[in-house]
């Protein structure tokens, strides 16, 4: 499915895909609502900019690191320990895990990731993008999607060790797209009016368990769509809720 991005930076980003529309007022961000509603909201993050959340499980690397002292607090994939663990002693029916990471996130792109998942050499090794080799640049940044797809699929064993009646979902979208030096042009932040396609274009990509939710027959879909998505799949129900923008078909 494609999907675009409703911002080109950070906080716009984060809040479009925790928004229920595109709004400059007052607002109850997702994680926030269901936490009010009583659902177990879990956030975890080693990134910044999203709008305040209000929850009471709001976990950063050092505090992971007293839980799972064998971790390494230095990469993301201490955000992804104990996952299973987490949702089952919950004691609730509902629950919203949410992870920020910040894998991608330029210019260090070599320091994002642990030194087994340098399958691309050689790297960039300097900040000054401009000046970096073209090609040096690319497997670095192609170095954190393979440590992205790792954590991706180790998350989803996780949830496939749930008990198999339980619906579980995995949702991975981006909150911008990247630059990496097409038209002299890096990082990400050119107003969206005028932004490349590379700073706009995003993953979104969809896992669902066995006997769970099917995946509507869509041809775009945009940030929004995650707020309408995780309430249906969570059965839960708000006057702001949009079928339309609903990723989900009807489900048990």
């Amino acid at each position: 499915i494609r999907a675009d991005a409703a911002a080109t930076y950070t906080t716009a980003g984060v809040k479009a895909i925790l928004d229920s529309r595109p709004t400059d007022k007052l607002y109850e961000i997702l994680p926030n609502y269901l936490y009010r509603a009583g659902a177990e909201v879990v956030w975890r993050t080693s990134n910044w900019g999203e709008p305040p959340v209000h929850i009471e499980k709001y976990q950063n690397p050092e505090a992971l690191l007293e839980r799972y002292p064998h971790a390494d607090p230095a990469y993301d994939g201490i955000l992804f320990e104990g996952l299973k663990d987490e949702i089952l002693s919950s004691g609730k029916s509902k629950v919203l895990l949410i992870i920020h990471t910040s894998i991608s996130h330029g210019p260090a792109y070599n320091k994002r990731y642990p030194a087994e998942f340098e399958h691309f050499t050689p790297v960039c090794n300097t900040v000054e993008m401009a000046k970096a080799d073209h090609d040096e640049l690319m497997n670095s940044y192609d170095n954190t999607i393979i440590y992205t797809d790792y954590l991706l699929s180790e998350a989803i064993k996780q949830l496939e060790e749930l008990p198999k009646e339980w619906e579980s979902c995995l949702m991975y979208v981006s909150d911008h797209g990247e630059s990496l030096g097409e038209g002299n042009l890096f990082m990400h932040g050119v107003p969206i009016s005028i932004a490349p396609r590379e700073q706009i274009e995003i993953p979104f990509l969809v896992w669902t368990s066995e006997g769970s939710r099917d995946v509507k027959t869509l041809d775009k879909v945009g940030q929004y769509h995650v707020f309408h998505s995780v309430m249906s799949f969570l059965g839960a129900e708000s006057e702001v809720f949009d079928e339309k923008m609903n990723i989900f078909a009807s489900g048990r």
